[in-house]
């Protein structure tokens, strides 16, 4: 039963982000931080509302994870995986975007592929998918 409501919780929070994309979380973050510390430079809200939403994404990913496996060594991977794309790719991706295109929400084709594979969860879903094979095949050699 634990396990059936970690699955949910984490889709729930996966459909909550989708359907609230446009959802500014700099915004948000303003209505609660003081006036100098506040997100206006449209760089930097690009910047924030990407990161939180990866971060978000993942962190639901994560807990779909444990709720399908129940094992650390798949957390631990999936970290791994999480902390790549926060700390590697998601930089390289700003770099190329805000130089190349700016902070506008309509990014060029490739550009466009490199944001969904980074910003949206569609790694750890790859990582699922690999798990269960993993899992899968390991079991039939048993």
């Amino acid at each position: 039963m634990k396990r059936l409501a970690g699955m949910v919780t984490a889709m729930l929070i996966l459909l909550l982000v989708y359907v609230f994309q446009k959802v500014s979380y700099a915004g948000l973050a303003n209505a609660v931080l003081p006036e100098s510390l506040s997100i206006s430079h449209p760089y930097t809200v690009f910047i924030f509302n990407r990161t939180a939403r990866l971060i978000i994404n993942d962190s639901a990913c994560m807990l779909l994870i444990w709720s399908l496996f129940g094992q650390m060594k798949y957390l631990r991977a999936a970290f791994v995986v999480f902390l790549i794309e926060l700390l590697i790719m998601l930089p390289i991706y700003f770099i190329i975007k805000l130089n190349l295109e700016g902070a506008s929400e309509i990014s060029s084709p490739l550009l466009s592929q490199i944001h969904r594979i980074i910003v949206n969860p569609l790694l750890m879903i790859i990582l699922i998918v690999g798990f269960y094979y993993q899992k899968i095949t390991a079991e039939i050699r048993a």
